[in-house]
């Protein structure tokens, strides 16, 4: 009996061992993570700090930081004073491990009320565990909460991972429009045409 307890107890040992030591994709060893402790929240305007570090951390995920040029009082104005957006934070132990930020979009054709999922990043150390698939049921969750129908969102046409990712939750891809943007100089020109 004490043979066979040791040999279950040595067992474990080894499946633990295995997990602790899986490898990400990129050949980095990857802690295994409790997914139990990934906790989502509305953010508050006491949020504005960690969202501002979060957000550049998307930007120099995305290889643009030189464009996080947002201010802490751009984002309390904008997500807390005008309501235009709304945040979400994803913390694991009490810490920061991403945020997502969504605003309201207008379906003339279906005159229905849709979602524009603007960022939904993880922290590196974050990924690559079933944090990532969590965090965007837990979004949706909460997009369909408020009464919205729909959520929609864009992605870099490099980022593979993240393409990926979103091909396997069945996200059905956009065909058939090209985006266009002004930006504010842009728009300043436009408004002045006549």
């Amino acid at each position: 009996m004490c043979r066979k307890g040791l040999q279950e107890r040595q067992n474990a040992v080894i499946i633990i061992k295995k997990d602790e030591k899986r490898k990400n994709k990129k050949g980095r060893i990857k802690k295994k993570m409790d997914i139990k402790k990934l906790y989502i929240r509305k953010a508050e305007p006491a949020d504005i700090p960690t969202l501002q570090a979060l957000i550049k951390g998307l930007a120099a995920y995305e290889k643009r930081p030189q464009d996080m040029t947002g201010t802490k009082e751009q984002l309390h104005y904008w997500l807390f004073e005008r309501k235009i957006a709304a945040a979400l934070i994803a913390e694991y132990d009490g810490a920061a491990a991403g945020y997502a930020l969504y605003y309201p979009v207008f379906g003339s054709f279906a005159a229905a009320g849709k979602v524009h999922l603007e960022d939904l990043f993880l922290k590196e150390n974050f990924r690559g565990c079933g944090f990532g698939r969590y965090f965007l049921a837990r979004t949706a969750e909460a997009v369909l909460a408020e009464g919205y129908t729909e959520m929609e969102w864009s992605c870099l046409d490099w980022n593979r991972a993240s393409i990926d990712f979103y091909k396997k939750l069945e996200a059905k891809q956009e065909t058939g429009r090209v985006y266009f943007a002004f930006d504010k100089q842009g728009l300043k020109t436009a408004a002045a045409w006549r």
